[in-house]
């Protein structure tokens, strides 16, 4: 395991890296690991620690201790993916007995579930659905066959510009993904999936991508082991509580994000309706990730960015 230009790191560079896997500088947990702010080198970097235990059952069925560190590897230094939007830079690894880890070349901000109910503007919000759309949709568009685990908000980190990277997935090519050795947070994983079993596919992204989508317009929380109300009140998860509110033509953007520049009503029942059909039961409903993006670039926020950015382009060249 060694891919060219990554550094092999110690247990040693990492603790440095992170003071010592200080408190201070954990940004949250995942299903694979610890997150940390590091500083490499000058370098305002992102640690990943990974935890065997969470990861027993996947390692214990392949007899590979190693698996999902080399399975990451091989996914960010794949040469066919080296354009793929979003993507986390890969700067070195740790593949310890004691310690395992992942250096990412990024200055972090925060996990995106850690600022869906704060923080973010409704242009903010419609960018990052926008580049997640797009990174779904460079790999399904890949001639070969790729889907991706693990597309949820505690694994999209957004750094000091609000923009996102996408870090901790996994590429399923080779290695099959059944239900019962899923990792991923309940929330996001398509319940027809759940219910009839298979392999992970393509449609099953798609349902990932819409709760995320309505966790950024709603404002509300799917993780359920961050939900504060802890009641078995079936409101609480977020795909039946958005298919009980919502009626033809309807917006549900949380209220305040209404009030924000370039708020259009349009965007919003559009954006509600988009959402909605990614979370259809049967996975033959939900839209292609071509679909979604096609969709989100009609919005009229989009278009007013779009012209904007052009505008300012061609001053630009006037000027020169």
């Amino acid at each position: 395991m060694n891919p060219t230009n990554l550094l092999l790191l110690s247990s040693q560079n990492l603790k440095e890296c992170t003071n010592n896997f200080n408190q201070i500088n954990l940004i949250g947990l995942t299903k694979f690991g610890g997150l940390f702010r590091g500083n490499f080198q000058g370098q305002h970097v992102l640690v990943k620690i990974l935890d065997d235990e969470k990861l027993k059952h996947i390692s214990s069925k392949y007899n590979d201790e190693n698996l999902i560190l080399k399975e990451e590897i091989k996914f960010y230094t794949n040469p066919n993916l080296k354009d793929c939007p979003n993507f986390a830079t890969l700067i070195g690894y740790t593949c310890e007995r004691d310690i395992k880890g992942i250096v990412y070349d990024i200055n972090p901000l925060d996990t995106l579930d850690n600022v869906i109910k704060k923080g973010m503007n409704w242009v903010q919000r419609i960018n990052v659905i926008y580049e997640i759309a797009k990174f779904l949709k460079f790999i399904h568009d890949q001639e070969k066959q790729n889907m991706v685990l693990n597309i949820n908000a505690s694994h999209i980190l957004l750094d000091k510009d609000y923009k996102p990277k996408l870090f901790d997935l996994l590429l399923l090519s080779e290695m099959k993904m059944l239900k019962e050795q899923l990792t991923m947070s309940t929330s996001y994983i398509d319940p027809y999936f759940s219910l009839r079993g298979g392999e992970w596919n393509k449609s099953c992204e798609v349902y990932s991508f819409g709760i995320i989508l309505l966790e950024l317009v709603t404002k509300r929380i799917s993780n359920i082991e961050k939900i504060e109300d802890t009641s078995l009140n079936m409101d609480n998860l977020l795909h039946i509580w958005a298919k009980k509110e919502y009626k033809p033509n309807c917006s549900l953007v949380h209220k305040h994000l209404q009030e924000d520049w370039l708020y259009y009503a349009e965007d919003g029942v559009a954006i509600t309706l988009l959402a909605l059909q990614c979370i259809e039961f049967f996975p033959a409903n939900r839209p292609s990730m071509s679909y979604v993006l096609q969709n989100l670039e009609n919005l009229s926020v989009f278009q007013h960015l779009f012209d904007a950015r052009s505008t300012k382009r061609e001053k630009k060249f006037i000027s020169s």
